[in-house]
């Protein structure tokens, strides 16, 4: 596979693994993997579903709803 990239973003991730002292391949590897468990872990906690409290209601029936029964 072939990827092209801008010349500073390949100086950076050599320069990042030298760091590392690992591959550029176990860098990206690397980099991959952090991003797949960071999308299974999510942002937080799940987002609450909003509770719309709109009086006392009893239950509706489709004609209550729609207009085409009688």
């Amino acid at each position: 596979m072939i990827i092209v990239i801008s010349h500073e973003i390949e100086a950076r991730l050599m320069q990042e693994a030298q760091k590392l002292g690992i591959s550029v391949e176990a860098l990206l590897e690397r980099l991959m993997s952090d991003r797949g468990a960071a999308a299974h872990r999510g942002s937080g906690p799940a987002p609450k579903v909003p509770i719309l409290h709109l009086g006392a209601m009893g239950p509706l029936h489709r004609r209550d709803i729609y207009e085409d029964v009688r």
